[in-house]
């Protein structure tokens, strides 16, 4: 008997928070031999990892063939109907594969794949769903519409929240049962160790020709107002003033040319004259080697619902200080692994690293601390146990022959 699949779904592949939770997901799934194919709306970086855990189809992008001027077609009006019929065919091939799959399950991964769920695969609609928030006011505002997310979350079976901030939102605001509502964070401790153990400390020094004695205050993340860019060069500005002469740098990994506010805030850091203590990083495969570098994890963000860097800080000992209300991050920090410091408070949050940078045993204690409380709290196998026994409730899986990770 051959069992049914899960079908995972993805807006892309790109190398950003929700994505790498769901490729962490799936490699861990994989080892319990659960039947899975993922759907993929774009393409992106993670796209060949993501390939060579499980098969991959990609929603294909309609480029017409036709051979009259467009114009001519537009006058016609027959533009519409070419790209029309060509929709249709796309969309009637995609409808037969993945009807082939026999899916069983439908597992949408972020509230972003609200529109393709909701209007392009109304087919799968009758399937029961299981979706995957890790989104929270501002990013559901700029990913979704109002009529895509309301059907898919009536038509969501289940939902798993990254944090119990991002649980209470779709409870407060969509009334969401919350009988229906978990909460789950993955984080694959032992392979980040593994690659944690693997970096290259010293390539911070190496690319950017900074001191080996430097004190780094990391952030990172794509470039977008959302993660607060701004206000992390606003905080490095009062830090480094008065923490001066010590060698102070502040690293955001992620922040490059291709992000719309990337011209901003570097003029900024120009415009201050902190182009020597305030580096950027574009988006880049060894963003935990530059991690493993930083003494403190400064989370800018206006709004993060519990984003993977937290955590990979946390496991390599690196205390955090963040902003009270902005996401799930204080659930884990409360006051014994970094500070939580109120809202948008850039006088507070200043002072809260001035005092990390002073004090190296107190980074040392909390950097300890975050590391036990993930470990405790975020245990992997438990993690894979949850999601096992959630999809277990709507679908019988294989019996597992390797249960090691």
């Amino acid at each position: 008997m051959i069992s049914q699949k899960v079908l995972f779904i993805s807006h892309d592949a790109n190398r950003a928070g929700s994505q790498l939770l769901l490729l962490q997901l799936m490699r861990l799934l994989k080892k319990e031999g659960v039947p899975m194919h993922l759907l993929l709306g774009e393409g992106g970086e993670l796209e060949t990892e993501f390939r060579k855990i499980v098969e991959v189809t990609r929603i294909p992008r309609i480029q017409p063939t036709y051979q009259m001027p467009g114009k001519l077609l537009k006058a016609t009006g027959l533009l519409n109907k070419v790209k029309n019929f060509q929709n249709e065919k796309e969309s009637s091939l995609l409808r037969s594969k993945l009807e082939r799959l026999d899916i069983g399950l439908v597992f949408v991964n972020s509230i972003a794949n609200a529109k393709l769920y909701a209007q392009q695969l109304t087919y799968l609609h009758h399937l029961p769903t299981v979706l995957f928030v890790h989104e929270l006011g501002m990013s559901v505002k700029m990913y979704t519409e109002k009529n895509d997310l309301d059907i898919l979350l009536k038509k969501s079976n289940h939902l798993i929240a990254v944090a119990q901030a991002v649980a209470n939102h779709y409870i407060q605001h969509y009334a969401y049962p919350a009988d229906s509502v978990s909460i789950f964070t993955l984080i694959d401790h032992q392979r980040i160790d593994r690659q944690l153990q693997e970096a290259q400390p010293n390539l911070l020094e190496r690319t950017f020709n900074i001191p080996v004695d430097a004190l780094v205050i990391g952030g990172c993340g794509n470039a977008e107002w959302r993660k607060g860019n701004d206000i992390f060069n606003w905080v490095a500005r009062i830090v480094l003033q008065k923490t001066n002469p010590l060698p102070v740098y502040f690293v955001w990994v992620g922040a490059g040319p291709q992000h719309e506010i990337y011209q901003l805030i570097s003029s900024d850091i120009e415009r201050m004259g902190l182009a020597d203590k305030i580096i950027l990083i574009p988006p880049t495969a060894q963003a935990l080697d530059y991690i493993s570098r930083f003494d403190v994890l400064l989370l800018s963000s206006r709004e993060d619902p519990y984003p993977l860097v937290v955590m990979e800080a946390a496991l390599n000992e690196i205390p955090v200080v963040c902003f009270e209300g902005a996401g799930g991050a204080p659930e884990l920090i409360e006051q014994d692994a970094g500070f939580v410091v109120p809202y948008m408070d850039i006088s507070a949050a200043s002072n809260a690293l001035v005092q990390l940078i002073q004090n190296a045993d107190q980074r040392l204690k909390m950097g300890q601390k975050a590391r036990q409380k993930v470990l405790e709290r975020h245990n992997t196998t438990e993690s894979v146990r949850k999601v096992k026994a959630i999809i277990e409730k709507y679908l019988i899986l294989p019996v597992s022959e390797t249960h090691n990770p």
